[in-house]
């Protein structure tokens, strides 16, 4: 293993705008093939797959918005061929003792988690999804809490359990990362969350990248009523090998993949999720004030509120389709809500959601 001291910066903005460091933190970088991933007991006979056999492809010509966004980048490094970048002090996630732990929605009821989701089970046979999603950086207002968008895909069911799932987002949680800045994260279980983890804190997630950093920040954020940011992410399934490929960015830029093996029966997906998502900690004896999103109801509109864009799924030719059958709900919209926006030429299916949580209007 190779220790070096990284400084962490952000690509180039489309818009021409300098780059700007977002993290002087350590960094190692680790030989791709010495990654903790390798470790798992179904993967020591695993053949690293460095490219995916082939990359979804857009049943449409995407048109320029006429809603003016720029894109979010997440923070990078600069490793030699070979190796990829791991946080050196653990900060994306190893103390889990301090990290909330995921939940199925199933338990909503009983757990601390707020959702305002969009969900489609669809007819069809799912094999990964896209979305557009925008960045802020929502107040938390426990250490104990976080507060994150992402998607969501799953097989199986809480109930039966079975339930396994793949999930990428942004997320700001004081916790995990020592800050307030939305940032990077990835999770995943097979087994109805009794195992798995954020980031690469358990063997896994295979990364490929040499610079794309799990954990990093993600930046610019969005203002109120001013600039928006967005970060594309997509998840596919490799047609020839099984594996869940992820990639960032309008650019596609691969980060890496979950092995098939790590899974008993993901064949496909039977729901697809775009959600938000607040732990609530309930310190004062009351719901929390930790924003959900940009902290406004998704009635307020575009530039002020939080969204998932541009809503596709992957179909079995490895086409992505515009979403169909996406339905929404929240657990607590009085704090939390969620609207789902009539399609258009430019952004297709589309989500407005957050809300600020308690206010004094609640009082």
């Amino acid at each position: 293993m190779k220790s070096i001291t990284l400084i962490l910066v952000v690509m180039q903005l489309r818009l021409g705008s300098p780059t700007k460091t977002l993290d002087q933190k350590d960094i190692e970088c680790v030989d791709i093939y010495k990654q903790l991933a390798f470790s798992h007991q179904l993967l020591q006979n695993h053949k690293l797959q460095k490219r995916p056999s082939e990359v979804p492809k857009s049943a449409q010509v995407k048109k320029k918005s006429k809603w003016k966004t720029s894109e979010a980048q997440v923070s990078k490094a600069n490793c030699p061929e070979g190796m990829i970048p791991k946080w050196k002090d653990q900060t994306d996630g190893s103390n889990k003792s301090t990290v909330p732990v995921r939940t199925s929605s199933s338990t909503d009821q009983t757990s601390r988690h707020e959702h305002a989701v969009g969900i489609t089970s669809s007819p069809q046979k799912m094999y990964g999804t896209e979305a557009t999603i925008s960045v802020w950086e929502p107040n938390v207002e426990q250490l104990d809490e976080f507060s994150l968008a992402q998607i969501w895909i799953t097989s199986g069911t809480y109930e039966k359990n079975d339930l396994k799932t793949i999930e990428v987002g942004w997320q700001v949680s004081p916790n995990m990362y020592q800050d307030n800045k939305p940032r990077l994260f990835i999770y995943w279980t097979s087994d109805t969350y009794l195992t798995g983890c954020y980031n690469l804190q358990c063997p896994g997630f295979i990364q490929t990248s040499e610079n794309i950093i799990i954990g990093g920040a993600v930046a610019p954020v969005s203002e109120f009523n001013a600039n928006q940011f967005e970060i594309t992410i997509s998840v596919w399934k490799d047609r020839k090998t099984g594996n869940w490929w992820l990639s960032l960015g309008s650019n596609h830029s691969l980060v890496g993949y979950w092995p098939a093996e790590i899974f008993s029966n993901l064949t496909y997906a039977d729901q697809v999720q775009w959600r938000g998502e607040v732990v609530d900690s309930h310190t004062f004896g009351r719901q929390t004030m930790t924003d959900m999103g940009s902290g406004h109801l998704p009635d307020e509109g575009l530039g002020k509120v939080s969204y998932f864009g541009n809503l596709k799924i992957v179909d079995s030719n490895n086409i992505l389709q515009p979403a169909q059958h996406v339905e929404v709900k929240a657990t607590n919209p009085e704090f939390y809500s969620i609207t789902k926006m009539s399609r258009d030429d430019d952004w297709g299916t589309c989500l407005f959601y957050g809300g600020p949580g308690f206010t004094r209007m609640h009082s």
